[in-house]
């Protein structure tokens, strides 16, 4: 059993895990909290027991309707069984409302990737997909499908107003009668004929099949490797009324959660919410001035930007903002820090993708000159502190944390700072690394431009000027591995119990009920999430340990999600490691 308790001490990002019959009611939480690209999941517990089922939306950030529609799912009353909602899968492709940003995230599920964000984010879904009985993918596509041609809008290579499958029958699972099913009732509610959905079979299985690439997507993963019902609703982005379309998928969610098992009443809203949420009561102000639809905004060279979010706007519909300078679009600075090295002309403020703000910047003053004599002086932000780095220095770092290259102090010049073997826009890879958020992980990088640490067990890489006309100079990174070291647990007593960490071991603690109060490594505490037997509850749940139950403690790194390793706790009289 568990509980929800308040810990004022806790250190760590905390989810410990356990089966979705104990989980209570609706609680949220946010993966890669911190991060460019947050991942919020949120768990509801039905009235009565069932099924639990994964709804996801925004896997592509062009795809207005499918985020709006699994919000709102959030705000539903489960009597029956529980949902997994994921209303907003790739936060950074809804900020610039583009389909991608390095790639289709949706085309990350045919093997485990380690190379952007976005397969981040993708470890995160397959772990919560591995928990469900069945799955729905909301999004939103160009024109109508038909399946015979019709005309350019409504055709076979069209995915608008359609229930997608990947096949109409898979070993047991009957896809087509499932669908058929919700799509007689569904029609029945559409008087526009040609507003109403299809049946798509994409035929993902057949080696003729006109849709290879779905072989990719996520539908496909959970239906072949979990043995799960999947489909897509898709609405089309040819019909103007998105309060309509949003209204008509959630409808047809929930006909579809009906047939799994689930019970689901939605909630009230109107089609006048839908299309007004994002601009009502979003504020933020930078460096204490509130950013209106237009405005000005002061600025002295090399001054740190402070941003505060006033109001995140509509509790409902749960926007998320965006400030983007106009030199570094697509860098969110409501998540980042950034010192103005270099003077940029305007700042945007984005909710759901949408503009809702901006503030021309007035630049008064001049940088001070570098205080690094006759070596250039870099600026870099580790983990959200600022450091001066002089040129031929090594900067000692830990295998995930965030890094963000600033720029020159000092500089008058559009410097580049280029980051040997980490690509910050693929499709664009002019060597500046500048500015972007980079996860210190030797696996993304490419394996030529890394060079040999005098620290044991450390890779070393380059950060080079590349500024034409400058001064050569560069300085160095060593990544050490993080390491775990020891986990503080604190009893219903709130007695405090220090565990020594031991990858593949085994402890045995008093029977109980305990809270992970904090957790060492040789990095920054905030760097790490611990899991138990794969299921997420927030930081302020108790979990109990009882005789005959082991529990699987895992650490991973915030992130990137990769597995730090695990430790098996049982119930028994004393406190003490296990041996084998």
């Amino acid at each position: 059993m568990l509980k929800r308790i308040f810990c004022a001490t806790l250190s760590l990002i905390v989810m410990a895990f356990v089966s979705s019959s104990a989980l209570a009611g609706s609680w949220t939480h946010s993966f890669f909290s911190g991060t460019q690209y947050p991942l919020r999941v949120v768990f509801i517990e039905g009235e009565l027991p069932g099924p639990t089922i994964m709804v996801q939306g925004g896997i592509q950030g062009d795809e207005n309707s499918g985020f709006i529609t699994a919000q709102l799912l959030t705000k539903a009353k489960v009597t029956r069984g529980n949902l997994i909602i994921l209303p907003r899968a790739n936060v950074p492709s809804i900020n610039l409302h583009k389909r991608q940003i390095n790639v289709d995230m949706n085309r990350r599920f045919d093997q485990n990737y380690n190379r952007f964000y976005e397969d981040r984010v993708a470890r995160v879904i397959r772990l919560l997909l591995a928990q469900s009985d069945a799955f729905i993918h909301l999004h939103e596509g160009s024109g109508f499908y038909s399946p015979t041609w019709v005309d350019s809008l409504r055709n076979p290579k069209r995915y608008g107003q359609s229930i997608i499958v990947d096949t109409l029958v898979y070993d047991k699972i009957d896809l087509a009668d499932t669908v058929n099913s919700v799509l007689a009732e569904l029609n029945g509610q559409i008087g526009a004929s040609e507003y109403q959905f299809q049946l798509f079979n994409t035929k993902t299985f057949d080696k003729g099949t006109d849709y290879p690439e779905m072989r990719k997507s996520l539908t496909c993963y959970a239906l072949a490797e979990h043995g799960i019902p999947a489909m897509a609703v898709e609405v089309s982005k040819n019909i103007r009324q998105i309060g309509w379309k949003v209204r008509q998928q959630l409808a047809a969610t929930i006909m579809l959660l009906q047939r799994f098992g689930v019970s689901v009443t939605p909630p009230d809203f109107s089609d006048e919410d839908v299309r007004a949420y994002a601009h009502k009561g979003v504020q933020v102000s930078v460096n204490g001035r509130l950013l209106t639809k237009s405005g000005v905004i002061n600025l002295a060279p090399g001054a740190t930007l402070a941003v505060e979010q006033i109001s995140s706007g509509s509790s409902d519909f749960a926007p998320e903002l965006a400030l983007f300078a106009s030199d570094r679009p697509g860098v969110n600075l409501i998540k980042a820090r950034r010192m103005a090295l270099e003077e940029f002309s305007e700042l945007e403020l984005r909710s759901d993708g949408l503009r809702v703000a901006n503030a021309q910047v007035h630049w008064t003053g001049k940088l001070p000159n570098s205080p690094g004599g006759d070596k250039p002086v870099f600026v870099c932000w580790l983990n959200g502190n600022p450091l001066f780095v002089r040129s031929g220095e090594v900067l000692k770092t830990v295998l995930g944390d965030q890094l963000i290259l600033e720029g020159l102090w000092g500089s008058d010049h559009k410097e580049i700072v280029n980051l040997k073997g980490f690509v910050a826009i693929p499709w664009a890879n002019n060597g500046q690394d500048m500015g972007w958020e980079v996860i210190l992980d030797p696996g993304n990088f490419m394996s030529k431009y890394q060079l040999v640490s005098d620290q044991p067990g450390s890779t070393r890489f380059r950060v080079v000027r590349e500024t034409p006309g400058t001064q050569k100079s560069e300085f160095y990174i060593d990544i050490e591995p993080r390491t775990v070291h020891a986990l503080r647990l604190a009893d219903s007593r709130g007695q405090s119990l220090l565990i020594p960490w031991t990858s593949g071991g085994s402890y045995r603690l008093p029977q109980g009920e305990y809270v992970l109060e904090a957790a060492w490594s040789n990095g920054a505490s905030d760097k790490l999430v611990a899991m138990a037997d794969n299921q997420p509850l927030d930081a302020d749940t108790a979990f109990k340990v009882d005789f005959g139950n082991s529990m699987k403690l895992t650490v991973r790194h915030a992130t990137t999600f990769g597995d730090l390793g695990t430790m098996t706790f049982t119930a028994g009289s004393l406190a003490e490691r296990v041996t084998p």
